[in-house]
């Protein structure tokens, strides 16, 4: 494995992990999870799982997250996208023929589905896990609780706060910009895996998954007719029985090779 810093077009970098087996027969860019990093346990699993079957992986770290070179990036939507963009960029300069593919977690796989909708992109094929499908009702709720109020308070007077999913993520910081971008992308109504190129989309959710309504997830993969798969006695991390993220890596490898 060796560490990456990727320029992107906007002047701001993206730290990366990566490792491409060789020969190659494609790559995986990895895309984390709200308040995780490159140093998260599903890219190691990655990491395992995806150069033995002859798959590289470029894991990025998002903007404001992590604690190298991406944290110091303002977190919104478009950079993002743009992190993504860089990576693909590498990969096309390196590996020109090599099939491009997307494994994203969480706020990444809501980060993902809007990339591929609204731009021109490499990848083909995207295994969302635990997909945050509805990702803007998690901030803008409402009908706010007394905590979710004084984040508001302090986003109003101070123009951001620091948030995390619990003790063991890393905080990040939430701007009134990026509300702004939430409520201008509602992935329910955005997605479009064929505007620009047809995408195979495959989803993997917890049955119990207590941050993202597996009702919603369920809502959507209907919606637009998406293979979906749910595990049992499982939550957002998808990872209470030790061999399920081993499991959830091998779906998605055999996902890409099919």
């Amino acid at each position: 494995m060796e560490t990456l810093v990727l320029k992107k077009r906007d002047g701001n970098m993206v730290s990366c992990v990566a490792e491409i087996p060789d020969p190659v027969k494609g790559i995986v860019i990895a895309i984390h999870g709200f308040s995780s990093s490159k140093e998260c346990p599903t890219y190691q699993v990655l990491l395992e799982k995806l150069p033995p079957a002859g798959l590289g992986m470029i894991g990025i770290d998002l903007p404001g997250h992590g604690r190298a070179e991406s944290y110091r990036e303002t977190l919104r939507l478009e950079g993002c996208m743009n992190s993504i963009a860089a990576a693909e960029e590498y990969i096309r300069s390196f590996y020109p023929d090599k099939p491009v593919y997307y494994f994203a977690s969480s706020f990444g796989a809501y980060v993902t589905g809007l990339y591929i909708s609204t731009r021109e992109h490499a990848g083909r094929k995207a295994f969302f896990r635990s997909a945050a499908v509805n990702m803007p009702s998690l901030f803008i709720k409402e009908n706010p609780d007394e905590e979710e109020r004084e984040k508001l308070r302090q986003l109003e007077t101070e123009g951001y706060y620091w948030h995390s999913l619990d003790d063991q993520h890393q905080p990040v910081r939430i701007t009134r910009e990026l509300y702004g971008d939430l409520e201008e992308n509602d992935l329910f109504q955005i997605f479009d895996p064929d505007r620009f190129g047809h995408n195979e989309i495959y989803m993997a959710h917890g049955a119990e998954d207590t941050v993202i309504d597996p009702g919603k997830a369920e809502e959507f993969a209907r919606k637009y007719r998406l293979p979906m798969r749910f595990f049992e006695h499982e939550g957002h991390s998808l990872g209470n029985a030790p061999e399920t993220p081993g499991l959830v890596a091998d779906l998605a490898v055999s996902f890409y090779m099919c």
